[in-house]
């Protein structure tokens, strides 16, 4: 963010950031404890804006952390100090087990909900912030806070979803065959506690979102292979309230969108429509907007010849993949345990890629495909990979396979919007 920050503490735990920002004079940060469930102790940073307290109460937001990332760098020419240079009061803690909380690490469970409820309490009882137009926003893990503290009954006005899953079960097994980074990323956060059945399941929200009625802003990576765009896609289908989505390079916090989205629902700001829009992947990033999720269409192509590595050039475009897709194999003489299927540009850079095991000998394989927005110009080869392992589904190099026929199927936008 293009801002000239200067910040002088007054104290131990008060800092006073004023900024060179046309909208902003100064605003007071303050490193608090909240106690949460079971009284653990959380690290919490708490951001007001300057000026005059306006009628009611500055509106409020909190803030949850992404995987690996402390409260304070959301405080200091952070995310909460692009907020309050926006008007909002906001908190952003530690989560349990992490930085300079104690506790346990949850992973956005039972537990980091309940400390939500107590954050939420503690922020709508600060003088000076509205105990009623409270919001809440989160990025990758912090996303997965959001879903999971809104599904439980936290009664926020208004939320941000970014780059994040709706369903814990289906982001470890996207394709029917375990995600191993994302699993080893998750793992970092602390001890595994989560990874049983039911603490899966528990962490997969997608069940409760038909009846989840808040204005809900669902803000996803075009391409991120830990969650695809069905996390977002499934999420936004279900939700009865007021909702958005919005498919982007990267989910920033001063996002404009974001912040109409916030100034509508907490501060009585202009209207923002729902509907779908998908950022270009084109220099420029122009942004089109859809009234619901947008039609795609299926492009099929045969892939001829040996080996494990097939390249092929797609009818027509250019082509932009939404929706995910599939690679089909014949195949013999297999001692694999499971196939990966890369799908890739001749240049390398990978469109989509999928996982499933190799149940017999011989036979055809279906191996379904991350559903990520990549795209494809007119006449240029597309290259597909077999593989018994790569980064993302793990695996071994062991073991020999007979490839015959190769069939991928990519769904596409009906129209690329990448022009």
């Amino acid at each position: 963010m293009a801002r000239a920050i200067l910040a002088l503490c007054v104290a131990t735990l008060i800092c006073v950031i004023s900024s060179g920002d046309a909208r902003a004079g100064s605003v007071t940060i303050q490193e608090v404890t909240i106690t949460g469930a079971g009284g653990v102790q959380l690290a919490c940073s708490f951001v007001l804006p300057s000026g005059p307290t306006p009628t009611g109460g500055w509106p409020g937001i909190v803030v949850f952390p992404s995987l690996g990332v402390t409260h304070d760098a959301y405080a200091y020419d952070g995310a909460q100090t692009v907020f309050a240079f926006d008007g909002f009061a906001s908190v952003s803690c530690d989560e349990r087990g992490t930085g300079a909380s104690t506790g346990s690490f949850d992973l956005a469970g039972a537990r980091d909900a309940q400390d939500a409820q107590a954050i939420f309490n503690w922020l709508t009882a600060q003088p000076g912030v509205s105990p009623t137009r409270i919001g809440a926003i989160g990025v990758d893990l912090g996303g997965a806070e959001v879903w999971d503290a809104a599904v439980a009954g936290v009664p926020f006005k208004a939320i941000v979803a970014g780059d994040t899953w709706s369903s814990l079960d289906r982001a470890l097994k996207p394709t029917g065959v375990l995600n191993a980074g994302l699993f080893q990323l998750l793992s970092t956060g602390g001890p595994t506690t989560w990874n049983t059945t039911p603490g899966i399941a528990a962490r997969s929200y997608r069940k409760h979102l038909h009846s989840l009625a808040i204005p809900t802003l669902i803000v996803q990576a075009r391409r991120d292979f830990r969650w695809d765009l069905s996390q977002a896609t499934a999420a936004y289908g279900l939700l009865s309230g007021p909702k958005r989505l919005s498919v982007v390079w990267s989910p920033p916090y001063d996002d404009p969108e974001i912040e109409a989205w916030f100034k509508h629902y907490l501060a009585r700001g202009p209207k923002i429509a729902g509907g779908v829009d998908i950022e270009s992947e084109r220099p420029g990033h122009t942004i089109t907007t859809f009234r619901r999720v947008p039609p795609t269409r299926p492009v099929s192509v045969n892939l001829l010849g040996p080996g494990l590595k097939r390249s092929v050039r797609l009818p027509g475009g250019p082509l932009e993949t939404f929706g995910g897709g599939s690679v089909t194999v014949r195949y013999a003489d297999a001692s694999w345990a499971q196939a990966v299927a890369t799908v890739s540009t001749a240049k390398g850079k990978v469109v989509t890629e999928g996982a499933a095991p190799v149940a017999h000998q011989a036979g055809v394989l279906k191996i379904q495909l991350l559903n990520e927005a990549a795209l494809l110009r007119r006449g240029k080869k597309i290259v597909v990979t077999l593989s018994s392992h790569d980064a993302t589904f793990g695996g071994t190099a062991a073991g020999t396979i007979a490839i015959q026929r190769v069939t991928l199927r990519l769904s596409v936008l009906a129209r690329a919007v990448s022009h």
